[in-house]
């Protein structure tokens, strides 16, 4: 049920990666049009989306929940980050932060909320902050493999980080909201998955489709961020000592998704190369739309 459900949202969201093709190649939106929608998305819309998850009555069990999102989301991501560092060391920067950090927050929050419902970004939101915190941290480290260019201020600051503050707030203490607020929030989180996906349909457009698909490194990087990390996570996952299937599935949901976008922002930032991060943001994208509903088939065969 769930691989179906999936799927089809997957091929939901492929059709609006086309919409984005489509005004790109049309000139009805441009590169830089695109990195501005990017940049409302960033730090106005999945903001939006996180703090949204928080609008619930604090309960006990909810915190217990949280927290056992937060641990698996810690390991998921230690786990991606250990194994990419481990094949590629020091050499091959791009392709390290590529396999290590995943597209948890434009495709992977479409997915869990396609799946579970607007309530279930109660559980990835924990991942996202963290992806965020090691991408700014580790990621800059693998990048420039220099200390001093990991910012605090870039942490502390980042959007989505004190949205997840915001909205763990709001839970733990049990702040009412008033219903035009929440409507309010509820209409610009609705905007997530149709931006998101059109700002990744820009990206393919500038992609030549044969380019991507000669380059063997290329491959093999991708196929460590969609299949080969999924799948060692899977396995570890089974044998924790955790019945809550919700939140595993969610936290695989997350672990599963293509390249994360990101990595371009930073190959950008520290004169990388930004063709190179765009390839493998592009591929995996695109060879996504089999890995994920495949390794759900895993998933439940496994549990």
């Amino acid at each position: 049920m769930i691989t179906m459900v999936l799927l089809n949202q997957i091929i939901v969201m492929f059709l609006l990666m086309g919409v984005g093709i489509v005004l790109y190649r049309k000139k009805l939106l441009s590169e830089q049009g695109a990195k501005d929608l990017g940049a409302i998305l960033i730090k106005v819309i999945i903001p939006c989306v996180i703090i949204k998850s928080y609008f619930i009555k604090f309960s006990i069990e909810k915190l217990e929940e949280l927290a056992i999102s937060g641990g698996l989301s810690l390991l998921s991501l230690l786990i991606a980050m250990a194994v990419a560092g481990f094949i590629y060391k020091k050499n091959k920067k791009i392709e390290n932060f590529a396999s290590s950090f995943s597209n948890a927050g434009f495709i992977g929050i479409p997915l869990v909320q396609a799946a579970f419902g607007d309530s279930a970004v109660f559980y990835i939101a924990s991942y996202i902050a963290l992806l965020n915190l090691f991408q700014w941290t580790y990621g800059v480290f693998i990048i420039t493999e220099n200390r001093d260019a990991i910012k605090l201020k870039k942490i502390i600051c980042n959007s989505v980080f004190i949205s997840l503050i915001v909205g763990i707030g709001i839970f733990m203490l049990n702040i009412p909201i008033p219903e035009t607020i929440k409507r309010t929030v509820g209409f610009i989180a609705g905007m997530n998955s149709p931006v998101a996906m059109i700002i990744l349909g820009v990206y393919l457009s500038k992609i030549e489709i044969k380019s991507i698909f000669t380059n063997k490194d290329i491959y093999f990087c991708v196929l460590l961020r969609v299949i080969i990390i999924p799948v060692i996570t899977l396995f570890i996952f089974y044998f924790l000592p955790i019945d809550n299937m919700l939140i595993i599935m969610i936290i695989l949901i997350a672990a599963c998704t293509p390249v994360g976008a990101n990595i371009v922002i930073f190959a950008q930032q520290y004169d990388k190369d930004y063709l190179l991060s765009l390839k493998t943001v592009c591929l995996s994208t695109v060879i996504s739309i089999i890995t994920i509903p495949l390794f759900f088939m895993l998933v439940q065969i496994i549990y």
